[in-house]
């Protein structure tokens, strides 16, 4: 860390001790190296919990601006509040990603419109490019993905905005209306996805089904938008705001250069709830590569540590199942789970005559030394069409089942 990020940390730390949380739980006097830093205890998402809505506020009340919640938390909701500049702020820092918005762009945006933040974040920074914004929020039905469809299709909509698991379903939809994704969007030149891991496997899915390059951006509503893909589609820390750590299991040392661990952020420059050593709960790691963009670290988010799968004392994760499932004839829709030992893998066809053979199934076994079960079931085993098409989808994304659900038809 530089001179320049230590001073921004020593100037957080001490305004996040105005928050009653913090107050006692950071240090009186600067810290002097980075070590330092590692004394401070990790904040977690059950402290959130327990002290929202107001426990980390650390400005009063003529200066807050926005106010979210958390949508991906179970029990109490976890509070996160903006002021005027931090929105700003991290609209800026969503504008500086490699889609370069401008302002003959027309911006669909898919995310919920609720209490959450993305949708109000991506909409600030859209619109801080003097592009035109589509408020289509997802989880309502006031805009299914038949409206959807209609809506790019006629407005000219030149960027997607949404979850990725939604741009195949927008796509599917498409097709059941008797579009081509690729050829009856002419106008549509990005995608842009954030909210749920994006596997390289699913990006090059998405990508074929469109013809055209998908951007991810990595944040929460507790920190803002922390990692953005640059004009190459590699991910990069915003690190003048932000502070990185990835731990090992014990949660106390670092790893090693290149490999995965467990993702903690510290923001500078978020005024309203500063967080302090935040145990985001993903797994990630920095890779000391150059990029074609001439930054000389990327980073790759690998998804929460809690979905994973475990078999044989191997962990699984959704990029793991994503890449076996590159290999198959059919690929949008899939849930897994462990079944009698086993990988259960059940996936959608997308042809009549989709199957997996027998041999070729071994020999994925063999490359993956996992041992597994793959089965191919008719279309809309997974995802009802008529209920796809007349509601969308209502609920965040489920991969991961039990033995017992996955055997539930």
């Amino acid at each position: 860390m530089n001179s320049s990020n230590l001073k921004k940390l020593n100037c957080v730390i001490q305004h996040a001790r105005k928050s009653p949380f913090y107050k006692q739980r950071l240090p009186t006097q600067p810290l002097t190296t980075i070590q330092e830093l590692k004394d401070i205890p990790l904040t977690t998402k059950e402290d959130l919990r327990q002290h929202s809505p107001n426990g980390l506020r650390c400005v009063p009340n003529e200066d807050l601006y926005q106010y979210h919640e958390s949508s991906g938390t179970t029990g109490n909701p976890v509070s996160s509040w903006f002021t005027k500049e931090d929105v700003y702020h991290n609209a800026k820092q969503i504008a500086s990603c490699g889609i370069q918005f401008h302002d003959k762009d027309i911006v669909l945006i898919r995310f919920p419109y609720a209490l959450s933040a993305a949708a109000h974040m991506i909409h600030e920074a859209v619109q801080l490019k003097g592009a035109c914004v589509i408020p289509a929020s997802g989880r309502t039905t006031s805009t299914p993905f038949t409206k959807i469809v209609d809506l790019m299709k006629k407005l000219d909509v030149t960027v997607l905005s949404c979850l990725s698991l939604q741009t195949i379903m927008i796509a599917e939809t498409a097709e059941i209306l008797g579009l081509n994704p690729k050829d009856d969007f002419p106008h549509l030149r990005a995608i842009c996805t954030a909210g749920e891991t994006l596997s390289p496997a699913r990006r090059q899915l998405i990508q074929e089904i469109w013809g055209i390059p998908v951007y991810e951006f990595y944040g929460m509503t507790e920190i803002g938008t922390s990692m953005i893909d640059c004009k190459y589609q590699n991910a990069h820390v915003l690190d003048d705001d932000f502070i990185v750590e990835i731990l090992d299991d014990s949660l106390t040392e670092d790893v090693q250069p290149n490999e995965f661990g467990h993702l903690v952020i510290t923001t500078l420059k978020k005024d309203a709830t500063p967080m302090i050593r935040y145990h985001t709960g993903d797994r990630a790691r920095l890779r000391d590569d150059t990029c074609l963009c001439g930054r000389k670290q990327m980073i790759e988010i690998r998804g929460r540590s809690d979905d994973t799968l475990l078999i044989d004392h191997k962990k699984i994760d959704i990029w793991d199942i994503e890449e076996i499932i590159s290999y198959l004839p059919c690929r949008r829709f899939w849930r897994a789970g462990v079944d009698q030992q086993k990988l259960k893998i059940i996936i959608e066809k997308e042809q009549e005559t989709d199957h997996v053979s027998p041999t070729f199934q071994c020999l994925l076994e063999a490359k993956f030394d996992i041992p597994m079960q793959i089965e191919l079931v008719p279309t809309g085993t997974i995802y009802n069409r008529e209920k796809l098409i007349s509601n969308g989808l209502n609920t965040k994304p489920k991969y991961f089942y039990s033995g017992d659900e996955l055997n539930v038809r």
